[in-house]
């Protein structure tokens, strides 16, 4: 499954981590309201991880691709 994300960085100690600002699938479903956007991540292993119940797949086949905007 590949969804695409956009990040807002700047967050959590010293700015290092960051949070979701938006998550779209190929179909253009958004999941608004079913992940914690003020969840602070380290790593997109992390966001996977985060995601992976709520899009109904494993991480493992979860593929990320950065929004343009």
């Amino acid at each position: 499954m590949n969804l695409h994300y956009y990040i807002i960085r700047g967050r959590g100690d010293n700015g290092l981590k960051f949070q979701l600002a938006k998550v779209e699938d190929d179909h253009g479903n958004t999941f608004k309201g079913l992940y914690d956007m003020g969840h602070q991540f380290s790593s997109l292993d992390e966001v996977k991880d985060h995601l992976a119940p709520i899009v109904g797949a494993a991480a493992g086949d979860i593929s990320l691709t950065e929004m343009i905007i």
